[in-house]
């Protein structure tokens, strides 16, 4: 039998809100945003906190005073399961607006400091459903019996960030408990309903005490104020509220010394934090309730103070609780804390003065635009996901070897004087150049600016298949004369006209780096060099980029041993081609200004 669709917030718009003008961000069982600092991660946890929980704005969180906040979240999972568990009655306001498992809730304030009963919280209706009393309505003001429905499923997030104080730690000691809820439920409302019993100004069993306070002090109060009288009003506590009383005391194990929790220091605090995050990971494994009903878990920086072992803990925790009723979204400046099978939901987001807080195309969104065959060719392209720089980088540099992945960041460095990470350049190292387009295409439709560097195989082997060469180039044709004139001479096996290994006994590689040696190649070979120039792509004139380095191996010895060369201050003077080197490097700098 299959499972239905788990409940999940699969979308949130959010608009005017602090950096965000206006930004629709899809979001998965676990997402991650990845973004620099100030770019507007915290933003995008507040709106979805806001949309779920009674508090009103201030005037910080407006972007212009003059237009509301809106954040509309579009809800998916809603099934005939979830709404038997909600009961009858509950259901009959969630029906209405219900299509396909989905619903949308839109939040609006429409000055700061309104007060929170005032936000207005509305509910979208769907076309094929406005008849009787929303007729031609779009959206209907969601009344407070929707609202506790709704709640039921999708109740206030868990949000963790460092302005929370110990709000974080009362909402996971609750979680945490909610088993001892259950299994004394009973008994609690027993004592609740007694406490209730004595307290409650309505109640012939009200306490005595109680009830002299009432009569005294009104007797105290009527010469000074007649038309006015007061009671004493004490609410009924719940397993909640007596939590919100509870702290932690930290133990230092060397000399016995208590301290409260609240008294730690940050980085002590997010610790603590995060082991009752894992804690809570372990004990709803296997539960299966996020069909039933889904708590959002919201962390900012989740990894903050964490040495790398226990950021992977965390990270592996946080995924868990993914699958067990939460679902997790939080932002983070750590590679470690996203593994390649999340990549391709991850948010990539960036600000700039004109669009405010946005979102690049995520990768699984970019990969369905441009390639047919979407989940095979998500298995192609990430050989990307293994490189998880990309997602935190403003421009990308595709590698066809593994030389250029090893030695360039030195050589880079040593000719411009900037590191990758300093023009935010992520170097990728591919599958295969046969991935080259497929990946270009799919990093633009990211919005990422995108370059390759080649050997000059690729030239004939695959851009005319790529379309950035013409099948029948003048250039590719004269080669591959020259081909045939070595191939006369040396004993070089070709194949449509170029040299391939098999049968052959001069290598292919070798064979284009003779190729390029000779005189008459050069024109040819630089014309080829520009046309696929002006396209992003980089390919090397001498074959490889060995030939233009002066390595005579691929290995880790003879990468190691040119990095400690680059060093050197006579380094330059010692490559074979340092002007091709430089002009790379020149090339890669103009990449990183266009992004």
């Amino acid at each position: 039998m299959q499972q239905p669709q788990a409940l999940r917030l699969s979308e949130i718009t959010i608009a005017n809100l602090r950096s965000i003008q206006r930004q629709t961000f899809p979001l998965s069982s676990i997402t991650a945003l990845i973004g620099y600092n100030n770019a507007g991660k915290t933003n995008i946890l507040m709106g979805i906190r806001w949309l779920l929980s009674p508090f009103s704005l201030d005037i910080s969180y407006f972007d212009d005073t003059n237009v509301p906040v809106e954040v509309e979240g579009v809800f998916d999972g809603v099934s005939d399961a979830v709404l038997t568990r909600l009961g009858e009655e509950k259901a009959a306001q969630i029906k209405p607006f219900l299509l396909n498992g989905r619903i949308r809730i839109k939040k609006v304030q429409r000055v700061p400091g309104e007060p929170a009963e005032n936000i207005e919280i509305r509910v979208f209706v769907p076309p094929n459903l406005r008849n009787g009393a929303y007729a031609k309505k779009d959206w209907v003001r969601a009344t407070e019996d929707f609202k506790h429905a709704f709640k039921r499923m999708f109740p206030e997030p868990i949000a963790i960030w460092d302005f929370e104080g110990n709000r974080a730690f009362t909402k996971l000691l609750h979680e945490i408990f909610k088993p001892l809820e259950r299994r004394f439920g009973g008994e609690i409302n027993d004592l609740l309903l007694k406490f209730n019993d004595l307290l409650n100004p309505n109640s012939e069993n009200r306490a005595e005490e109680i009830q002299s306070f009432d009569r005294d002090v009104n007797d105290k109060l009527k010469p000074l104020f007649p038309s006015v009288k007061v009671e004493l009003d004490v609410p009924v506590p719940t397993l909640e509220t007596f939590l919100q009383g509870a702290s932690l005391k930290v133990i230092d194990e060397d000399d016995g010394f208590e301290r409260d929790i609240n008294r730690m220091g940050a980085g002590s605090q997010r610790a603590i934090q995060m082991a009752l995050v894992r804690y809570l990971a372990e004990i709803k494994k296997h539960h299966n309730n996020h069909y039933l009903n889904r708590t959002l878990l919201l962390i900012d920086s989740p990894e903050l103070y964490l040495h790398p072992q226990a950021v992977e803990l965390v990270r592996v925790a946080l995924k868990n609780l993914s699958n067990e009723g939460y679902q997790v979204v939080y932002a983070t400046h750590s590679a470690q804390m996203i593994t390649s099978e999340d990549v391709s939901t991850s948010l990539l987001i960036r600000k700039n003065k004109e669009r405010g807080t946005y979102m690049r195309k995520r990768m699984e969104d970019a990969v369905r635009q441009v390639v047919q065959d979407a989940p095979s060719q998500l298995q192609m392209l990430f050989s990307l996901s293994n490189s998880n720089e990309l997602l935190f980088a403003d421009y990308v540099l595709l590698t066809e070897g593994k030389t250029e992945w090893r030695v360039l960041p030195a050589l880079f460095e040593r000719i411009t004087g900037q590191s990758f990470a300093l023009i935010k350049c992520a170097l990728v190292r591919q599958g295969g150049v046969s991935n080259t387009r497929k990946s270009m295409q799919v990093l633009s439709a990211m919005d990422m600016p995108t370059r390759a560097i080649v050997d000059l195989d690729y030239a004939f082997t695959t851009a005319t298949r790529d379309g950035f060469l013409d099948n029948d180039d003048p250039d590719l044709k004269y080669c591959r004369d020259l081909f045939r004139e070595l191939a006369f001479h040396h004993h070089l096996r070709l194949v449509n006209g170029i040299p391939v290994n098999k049968h052959s006994n001069i290598s292919a590689s070798k064979a284009y780096a003779m190729m390029a040696a000779m005189p008459e190649a050069e024109r040819a070979i630089k014309s080829i060099h520009a046309k696929l120039r002006s396209q992003g792509i980089w390919v090397w004139t001498r074959g490889a980029i060995e030939e233009h380095l002066g390595l005579e191996a691929k290995n880790e010895a003879a990468w190691s041993k040119f990095i400690e060369r680059s060093r050197s201050q006579k380094f330059t003077s010692t490559l074979p081609d340092y002007q091709s080197v430089e002009d790379l490097c020149r090339w890669i700098l103009e990449g990183s200004q266009e992004s």
